[in-house]
């Protein structure tokens, strides 16, 4: 039994003329990642206060240019691959692109990354945001608060999970995280 939506999702599965399947593939990314980026902006748009004057937001939180300003928000850490600053006339930013992954080596980031969140919550307001708001600007979040708190990996990431509760790094930050911990306080 067929729907009326079949014949379209056929054509998705033919290849465009001249057009290679990975190139088709990237587009067809890029198209959902607009829509989940309209998404979290209507629905996701507040960014979470993790300390004073530092935020975590998804990219929703990031397009809200009211609610960055309502907050005061001056500087804006970007964790995330493919994501440009939605208003580099309005904030001071900072990327960092890397993937969700738990491949990826996010610790290697966190020197730059503390540094640009010491100089803007001495400047102003900070948020970090990444796609979602969860693994990628979580992670920077739960090291950075493991910093400033003297605290264990579980008492951040606790901490910063009440105030957004969708933060959720991935097992292979979640690793990173135990490595960095065991820097922070080697006994």
């Amino acid at each position: 039994m067929e729907s009326a939506a079949d014949p379209e999702i056929k054509n998705l599965e033919e290849p465009l003329p001249g057009v290679p399947n990975d190139e088709k593939m990237m587009k067809l990314m890029v198209q959902i990642r607009m829509i989940l980026a309209l998404k979290y902006a209507k629905t996701d748009n507040q960014p979470s206060e993790v300390l004073e004057n530092l935020y975590i937001g998804s990219v929703g939180a990031a397009m809200c240019k009211k609610n960055l300003k309502d907050l005061g928000i001056t500087h804006i850490l970007i964790v995330a691959d493919q994501l440009a600053p939605a208003f580099p006339e309005e904030f001071i930013y900072k990327q960092i692109n890397i993937l969700d992954s738990p491949d990826s080596n996010i610790i290697d980031t966190f020197t730059d990354a503390f540094q640009f969140i010491d100089q803007g919550r001495a400047q102003g307001k900070v948020l970090v945001h990444c796609f979602a708001g969860k693994s990628r600007s979580g992670t920077i979040c739960i090291g950075y608060v493991m910093k400033e708190r003297n605290c264990s990996l579980l008492d951040a990431f606790r901490y910063v999970r009440e105030k957004r509760d969708a933060v959720l790094p991935n097992t292979g930050f979640m690793n990173q995280l135990k490595r960095y911990e065991s820097v922070l306080n080697p006994n």
